[in-house]
């Protein structure tokens, strides 16, 4: 009873020595966010403006805001400009849809934002780089660990190509496709429809290599991105290859490690990377996101998925990976018919 009483005795001490401390809350003011690319693929081309909400650290949240009634332009520096034209059903994508204003290697173009205030914005002078052609995309076949219940298999999605001789390469990689899944259906009749469909699966879109190290040599078994098996058929994978300036090269490596953060009190504030758009009268005041322009080198990959045993598959996942209803309605933008042309 004594020793009780003395650890009691030691706690309430021990409690009363420690302050309360209170954190400020960490916030910032609303910024432009950019997000645009001009490529040598013809148009339309697309352009996003957005505003950050106002983030406060104790909310833990960050909206973003359309930018609406902007006035948006693309200019060839020597060349032409055109403007773009702001999306009626979502506002914050401007589009240009001009066929005959197309990128070209060599060539340097700069984005221009009148905000409807008055308040304008431009980028710095972009140059198109070429960009190597992909050799091949192939998948190989990856089973889920024996704990990992939640998590399908999956296709790993790799990349061949060759860096040309001259040095100062940047590449980003993008990947996206259409996998299928199996749904319990709905009701119709004496029966149920709609059990399949594809949805869609996408890879990360900062996926960035410098040819510091691999100058002039082939880039061989670069994984892109992976392609979940929820149930047997077919796989459809397009992968995208892009060239890039250094400034783009080390906005994405910016925000590939931002991406990757685990978070934490003295983390930078979660929001976009400033780039390389400024206000016309004040290159000190930044915008966030990037204009950038690319040369682009496309690859589609159809992955049969016939080595799959659809009984095999059901006893190993069980309902895991099965949703109620109807499979184009429950899976965000579900289809019924896989990818057409492809």
């Amino acid at each position: 009873m004594k020793l009780r009483l003395l650890l009691l005795l030691l706690l309430a001490v021990i409690s009363g020595c420690v302050d309360e401390v209170q954190l400020p809350a960490r916030s910032v003011a609303s910024r432009l966010v950019v997000e645009g690319l001009v490529t040598n693929e013809k148009p339309p081309y697309t352009v996003k403006l957005t505003l950050t909400g106002e983030y406060n650290s104790l909310i833990y949240g960050q909206n973003e805001i359309p930018v609406n009634g902007a006035t948006v332009s693309i200019t060839e520096i020597g060349g032409r400009t055109v403007t773009l034209s702001q999306d009626a059903l979502t506002p914050a994508y401007y589009w240009m849809y001009d066929s005959t204003f197309v990128g070209q290697s060599g060539k340097s173009y700069q984005l221009k934002i009148i905000l409807p205030g008055g308040e304008t914005y431009i980028s710095e002078p972009e140059l198109l780089n070429p960009v190597s052609e992909i050799d091949r995309i192939y998948a190989e076949y990856r089973p889920r660990a024996d704990a990992e219940v939640y998590i399908p298999d999956h296709y790993q999605i790799l990349l061949d190509t060759k860096d040309p001789a001259s040095a100062g390469n940047y590449y980003r990689w993008s990947g996206y496709g259409y996998v299928p899944r199996l749904s319990t259906g709905e009701p119709i009749g004496f029966g149920f429809c709609c059990k399949w469909c594809w949805v869609p699966v996408y890879g990360s879109r900062s996926e960035v290599l410098s040819d510091v190290l691999v100058n002039g040599n082939s880039i061989s078994r670069r994984p892109i991105m992976l392609s979940p098996v929820y149930y047997v058929g077919r796989h459809y994978i397009e992968v995208r290859q892009y060239s890039l300036t250094k400034s783009a090269y080390q906005f994405w490596v910016k925000f590939e490690e931002q991406r990757k953060r685990t978070g934490s009190l003295f983390d930078p504030l979660p929001a976009s990377i400033e780039g390389n758009v400024h206000r016309e009268d004040d290159a000190n005041v930044l915008a966030l996101g990037y204009f950038g322009s690319s040369g682009v080198s496309t690859r589609r990959l159809t992955i049969p998925g016939d080595t799959l045993n659809a009984a095999r598959m059901e006893i190993k996942y069980g309902d895991v990976f099965v949703e109620d209803g109807n499979c184009q309605l429950i899976y965000n933008q579900g289809q019924l018919n896989p990818p057409a042309n492809w």
